[in-house]
């Protein structure tokens, strides 16, 4: 059984077709049941009785978790919150889908979502920050890291990385809800951090600072240092003139706000302050800020690849419909997912890799 304020809310939500819209799945599936309220009354339906099978179980692992509904719900509702419960439901009675069963294998096997050796990165340059890679980037997108970690180097910025980087917590959170193994893995992962001894915690990937600045102190899991995220640490190396490109032109560009910057952070001037100091003149498309459609996550990728491929060509959709060819991104999931789908004549962008070229 889901908790009762779970339960309210799928309840209230199975009423309510205001959101279904801005669901990036329901888009590029066309199924009712990928909806938010379809969800919520599924969860209602079981509440009062209806049997949760593999078929309920399926439909609340077609979500990207992206916040899309919540952030746009005028009555404040959180339909990721019964989702989640929803995915706990699933694993504590066995049904989850084929899929998903496979990446909890890969963490069982591997402690990431992947299955492989995640590399390591591991720097003591000092005690200024304590860069956290995260497992999408560190697997993924290691070019971006590296560029991360040039362009500190080229601020003259004293961090630290850590040589056995433990998982945050997210992928797991997101996988089977916020369970007691998830807060454990939070745990370690908090007790790392801290014993770092760093004056600042910088995020490379935007998931991770999310669980880290909202649920770590709901978890009672107190962090000496604040979280920020990667895109305003940089922004504020550029402000305060610690990173100095070169003066170039590049073109108009579109960035891609991320999900969890744009709508847990609220973060939306620091990706495009980078994007002005690498010379890209500014092209916003249609959705965009807190209404940026997902391009996908790392894990849903993992699960669902062939759903997350859709959702990734129509953020490429969104783009084609301005007068710009290149996409630029300053988050490693959706990195991850938008360069499996890059148009024919367009181009994706790595921001830090795009800054880091520039900055002698």
């Amino acid at each position: 059984m889901i908790n009762r304020e779970a339960a309210r809310q799928a309840d209230k939500c199975r009423f309510c077709w205001m959101c279904r819209h801005l669901c990036p799945v329901q888009l590029v599936t066309g199924k009712e049941i990928n909806t938010p309220r379809a969800k919520g009354l599924l969860i209602s339906m079981n509440e009062r009785g209806a049997e949760f099978d593999a078929d309920m179980a399926e439909a609340m692992y077609e979500c990207l978790l992206c916040d899309a509904c919540t952030d746009n719900c005028a009555t404040g509702y959180n339909p990721p919150l019964f989702i989640r419960e929803a995915r706990t439901e699933a694993a504590v009675l066995g049904l989850l889908p084929e899929g998903v069963e496979a990446v909890l294998n890969n963490i069982e096997k591997s402690g990431n979502i992947y299955g492989a050796e995640k590399p390591s990165y591991a720097a003591d340059k000092g005690k200024e920050v304590l860069v956290y890679v995260g497992e999408a980037a560190a697997v993924r997108a290691p070019e971006m890291v590296r560029a991360y970690l040039s362009l500190l180097d080229k601020a003259g910025v004293a961090y630290t990385v850590l040589e056995n980087e433990p998982a945050s917590g997210v992928m797991l959170g997101d996988l089977i809800g916020y369970t007691e193994e998830v807060r454990e893995q939070a745990a370690a992962c908090a007790a790392a951090l801290n014993g770092a001894g760093a004056g600042k915690i910088v995020a490379l990937d935007s998931y991770d600072a999310q669980l880290m600045a909202e649920k770590y102190p709901e978890w009672g899991l107190e962090l000496a240092a604040p979280v920020v995220t990667a895109t305003s640490f940089i922004a504020s190396l550029l402000a305060d003139g610690k990173l100095q490109p070169e003066k170039t032109e590049a073109g108009p560009a579109a960035f891609h706000d991320d999900d969890r910057l744009a709508r847990f952070f609220k973060e939306y001037d620091a990706g495009r302050a980078i994007a002005k100091a690498c010379g890209y003149e500014k092209v916003e498309m249609y959705n965009h800020l807190a209404l940026a459609k997902s391009a996908g996550t790392s894990v849903a990728k993992a699960f669902m690849p062939e759903i997350v491929k859709k959702v990734s060509a129509g953020r490429w959709d969104d783009l084609m419909r301005t007068e710009a060819k290149t996409m630029l991104v300053a988050s490693p999931e959706a990195y991850d997912c938008l360069r499996e789908t890059i148009p024919e004549g367009y181009e994706l962008v790595d921001l830090f890799e795009a800054l880091d070229r520039l900055v002698k």
